[in-house]
């Protein structure tokens, strides 16, 4: 353990194991409150996103049926591109805010449940003061590796230009793209992994508590990058399970020559595409709401064992 200073304290460890199935028992023991999250993040999160699409949607297979038509060159820009991509631009804001406060609530309510588990009221469900400071550390965060993400492209970009310019090695600037990729990728994960308990010591002890998670996460991160790769394993085999049946179903009730020819000729019409726009989204909220839940309630767990001081006891 340690205190929130960061300051290591002797026998700081976690179970990976119980990190891993953390979620999954949480699940088990609150499946009404899982059902409830599924619910919140399909109203907060899909259904503005679906509200876009079905204002973007019909415009744009219009203008890919004009442009077929008139035998546009493919390289040419169709004429009301520009004016799609403003009306994106207006309405994307509200939707990446909806996206954060459902994100929020359902996160909010996942560490509620795994930290303070007889806090129950409402399915955990809560806009509380704990949400906002998780909210903000949130932000803050994707903010953070997001600049960082751009610096370092630029820093690696000068550098393959400087040496593409003095060098006369095509195969070795062909062999520089895939280790600046693994570079920026490698320091990108170890600076999300270092920061990561911001989220959870946000919510437990309400406050913008960043840059403590620095210290409380030092000597941990390897371990924490191996609970990360089992879940980027589990979350990769469900979702190409979850791509066989729903392309077996669609198959099955379209035919796949009909989903084919519609992949080539895009024509959106609402009433034909309900059905399967409601069982997408029914699949996309539970699947999201299934991930955010195994990740969050894995990173409480090993916040509640490893973490600072405060975190409180099983």
């Amino acid at each position: 353990m340690q205190n929130v200073s960061g300051q290591d304290i002797p026998g700081r460890k976690f179970s990976g194991t119980k990190a891993i199935g953390a979620g999954f028992r949480l699940i088990a023991r609150e499946p009404l409150a899982f059902l409830a999250w599924t619910v919140t993040y399909i109203v907060v999160c899909l259904l503005p996103s679906f509200g876009m699409m079905s204002i973007i949607l019909p415009a744009w297979s219009q203008m890919m049926r004009e442009v077929a038509a008139a035998g546009t060159h493919p390289g040419a820009f169709p004429p009301g591109m520009f004016e799609m991509q403003a009306r994106m631009m207006q309405l994307q804001p509200l939707v990446l805010l909806a996206s954060l406060v459902g994100h929020t609530l359902i996160l909010g309510a996942i560490y509620r449940a795994m930290l303070f588990p007889e806090d129950r009221g409402f399915l955990y469900l809560r806009f509380s003061a704990r949400e906002l400071w998780l909210g903000l550390a949130m932000l803050v965060l994707t903010v953070l590796l997001g600049i960082l993400m751009v610096c370092m492209v630029l820093v690696v970009g000068i550098v393959g230009g400087i040496i593409g310019s003095v060098s006369h090695a095509p195969a070795g600037l062909a062999l520089m793209a895939p280790l600046a990729f693994c570079l920026i990728l490698g320091v990108m994960l170890w600076v999300g992994l270092r920061l990561s308990f911001a989220l959870p010591m946000s919510f437990s002890a309400p406050g913008f508590r960043l840059y403590e998670s620095w210290g409380a996460t030092r000597g941990l991160a390897l371990k924490m990058f191996l609970v990360t790769l089992a879940f980027v394993v589990i979350v990769w085999l469900t979702e190409i399970a979850i791509l066989a049946v729903v392309l077996g179903l669609v198959g099955g009730v379209a035919g796949l020559q009909t989903v084919a020819s519609w992949m080539q000729h895009p024509q959106f019409d609402l009433r034909t595409t309900m059905p399967f726009l409601v069982g997408g989204g029914l699949v996309a909220g539970l699947l999201s709401t299934a991930i955010t839940t195994l990740i969050g309630a894995g990173w409480a767990e090993i916040y509640r064992e490893a973490g600072p001081g405060e975190a409180p006891a099983a």
